[in-house]
């Protein structure tokens, strides 16, 4: 089974090395977001690029879900008034997320599939928030020598990400290994058919 997060390393989410070699921006631009529509962000973390994805929603909305309290609690204090009526967090710790099947146009995992690719139930989960033609957005670190992130041996390779999406039934429509289009994350974008 994959590692769970410790909460007490929720400092390191922000770290400004990390949004340096991750910009929020970039995590943004994967999505190809219109302004309108429905974002999941499954395992929000302390929210940093959740709060952007609902910055570049102006008609749209996002459901961050996190499992863990103190990470959503981080979360709640970036939630200003304006952005407070485009998002809203679910806090769960069974991977079910109460939205209807087929409600998400995009859903996003940052760094979190590395500690969740062996659990079905969340990528059913996910699978089962994605409208069809929807997109789904995994950003995590590769697995190569790196100055920051985890251990190169508790997280996956493209190969691994790819394996997992098409187990899903998804269909990759583009694909990124470390240092092509960031120093430390590989990125996969995947439709749902």
């Amino acid at each position: 089974m994959a590692d769970a997060f410790d909460p007490q390393h929720a400092g390191r989410l922000e770290d400004p090395a990390r949004l340096k070699a991750l910009p929020p921006e970039h995590v943004v631009r994967l999505l190809r977001l219109r302004g309108d529509e429905t974002v999941v962000d499954y395992g929000a973390g302390t929210g940093i690029y959740t709060v952007a994805v609902a910055a570049a929603l102006p008609r749209g909305r996002v459901i961050a879900v996190e499992a863990l309290p103190r990470l959503a609690q981080l979360l709640r204090a970036k939630i200003t008034p304006e952005l407070g009526e485009r998002l809203a967090i679910v806090e769960t710790d069974s991977n079910t997320v109460p939205a209807p099947d087929g409600s998400a146009d995009r859903v996003l995992m940052v760094d979190v599939l590395h500690h969740l690719y062996d659990q079905p139930a969340a990528l059913a989960a996910v699978t089962r928030l994605l409208r069809p033609g929807g997109l789904f957005v995994v950003v995590d670190w590769g697995d190569r020598e790196r100055p920051v992130g985890p251990p190169r041996e508790h997280v996956l390779g493209l190969a691994a990400v790819r394996d997992v999406i098409a187990r899903m039934g998804l269909d990759e429509i583009e694909a990124h290994e470390p240092e092509t289009e960031l120093p430390y994350h590989l990125a996969v974008v995947a439709a749902k058919p």
